[in-house]
């Protein structure tokens, strides 16, 4: 039976630590301070900014909310990412995702400074990443990689696997893996034979976004299984939030387990607030 890896006392430990540093800056003179960019009538949206809001509050962190309907012009996006570029007082900003089908995320999240950049998505931090160069990295995989850590004291020279390839999470937290001396395989859509691939994992990430997707023939005994995924079910007239992993079974065989919710969501969110500090204090 797995160790159960709690995301939200972990991320409590964390973000205490966070506001004693918080306090410290604030005592020299700076007020680390985050706008937040919501064009999405999402419901979910709505939940994320809210989380996040409320995290700012209790780490004593400034944020703004800037609030647009659907039918707000990417011209008009542009032109308030710049505005708070020219802000002296904000240190980071967020675009929040989705955005409206017709609009095109890259291109509003490059107009991003990439000194403001909270989330680590503009071309220019992802390039450092990759380079190995000193930048912002995204939130979740940072969080993914705190929560490996609280239960493997070094990865080097472990086999880890990662389901999914988006520029959010996939990407940067294979890149993250290496960094830290893993060996990496990453799996996407059109990989072949994963589960004999996921099988092969000391640490398995599952950021797919589809339903308990990862069974426990995907897993070897005693794998560190890190689940990334949100999905909202329908279960017998009853709505639920469950992960990509099929916990019950994956639980009975992996070496430890993140559980949906409560798991990466925590950490990602506590990461987000670690890089305003970070941005406010470079």
């Amino acid at each position: 039976m797995a160790q159960l890896i709690n995301g939200k006392e972990i991320a409590n430990d964390f973000c205490q630590d966070l506001a004693s540093k918080v306090k410290e800056v604030k005592r020299r003179g700076i007020f680390p301070k985050i706008a937040m960019i919501n064009a999405s009538d999402d419901p979910s949206s709505e939940i994320y900014v809210a989380k996040k809001m409320a995290m700012t509050k209790s780490l004593g962190i400034l944020s703004e909310v800037y609030k647009y309907s659907p039918d707000v012009t990417q011209e008009e996006l542009a032109s308030l990412i710049q505005k708070l570029n020219a802000d002296a007082s904000v240190h980071g900003i967020l675009l929040q995702s989705p955005l409206p089908r017709r609009m095109i995320f890259r291109e509003l999240v490059n107009l991003i400074r990439p000194d403001k950049d909270v989330d680590g998505l503009t071309t220019i931090n992802q390039g450092r990443l990759f380079s190995g160069e000193p930048g912002i990295v995204p939130c979740t995989p940072q969080g993914v990689l705190h929560l490996v850590y609280s239960v493997h004291k070094s990865i080097a020279g472990l086999q880890a696997v990662v389901l999914g390839r988006s520029s959010i999470v996939g990407r940067p937290l294979s890149q993250l893996l290496l960094n830290a001396n893993c060996t990496v395989t990453l799996l996407h859509s059109y990989s072949k034979n994963l589960p004999e691939i996921c099988k092969t994992a000391d640490i398995l990430v599952s950021a797919v976004g589809s339903p308990m997707f990862v069974k426990r023939s995907f897993i070897k005994p005693g794998t560190t299984v890190i689940d990334v995924g949100i999905n909202r079910i329908e279960e017998n007239g009853v709505k639920k939030i469950v992960g990509d992993v099929n916990f019950e079974e994956v639980f009975a065989i992996a070496g430890a387990i993140t559980p949906v919710p409560n798991g990466v969501g925590p950490m990602t969110v506590s990461y987000l607030m670690s890089n305003v500090l970070q941005l406010a204090c470079c």
